[in-house]
């Protein structure tokens, strides 16, 4: 049953079990990397793809999760009772000096850097449009340096034709993938940061060592 609540516990495990539950998902990540370069899936990826927009989602997508792995990291020391929370120290002085606007100071420190992650997230399928976009360009193209259609000249332009199918095909199913892992990512790390405001303010203002 336990498998099946990685977030129960107090705050801090969970945010620990967060934690590890990215790393080893990253290193799964890495060893996949690894298999596709062993298989030669890259360098498919990269004659299949001449236009470059595959390989950007790619690093876009690596230095999100990386992001995301110092985010985890953060958000675990910000689950931490006393005065190894900055959160916490920030909103017992915010509660004192400011109280209108502690919350809203709260919610800025645990949420506004997810804003950011998740517009590059998003940039990720929007950039897979952009190839299935360009592809259809470089198909039309082709098509429009036809000045006639005789059985010889449509063999020749379908052969050239596919590179921009496979431009359209490649940058579609990378966007995909990568928004879908990064927004799995961002999802708990989003959860993980409701649960440690929702902590921080169910704590008593006068708690001792405050």
């Amino acid at each position: 049953m336990k498998l099946f609540s990685w977030a129960a516990g107090s705050v801090l495990d969970t945010a620990e079990r967060l934690f590890w539950a990215w790393a080893l998902s990253a290193a799964l990540v890495l060893f996949g990397a690894a298999w596709m370069q062993h298989r030669g899936l890259w360098q498919a990826l990269i004659q299949g793809d001449p236009s470059g927009i595959s390989l950007g989602i790619v690093g876009l997508s690596v230095l999100t999760t990386g992001w995301c792995g110092r985010r985890a990291w953060l958000l675990r020391q910000q689950a931490q009772s006393g005065t190894a929370s900055s959160w916490r120290a920030a909103w017992r002085a915010d509660r004192r000096q400011a109280p209108d606007m502690a919350a809203s100071l709260l919610s800025e420190r645990s949420h506004g850097p997810h804003e950011t992650a998740w517009w590059l997230a998003a940039a990720t399928i929007k950039l897979g449009l952009l190839g299935t976009v360009v592809g259809f360009i470089v198909m039309a193209t082709q098509i429009g340096r036809m000045p006639t259609f005789d059985i010889d000249q449509v063999q020749a332009l379908l052969k050239q034709m596919t590179q921009g199918m496979a431009i359209a095909l490649y940058t579609t199913l990378v966007g995909l993938m990568a928004n879908l892992w990064l927004g799995l990512q961002l999802l708990l790390l989003d959860r993980m940061a409701d649960r440690i405001v929702a902590d921080i303010v169910a704590e008593p203002l006068g708690e001792p060592g405050a």
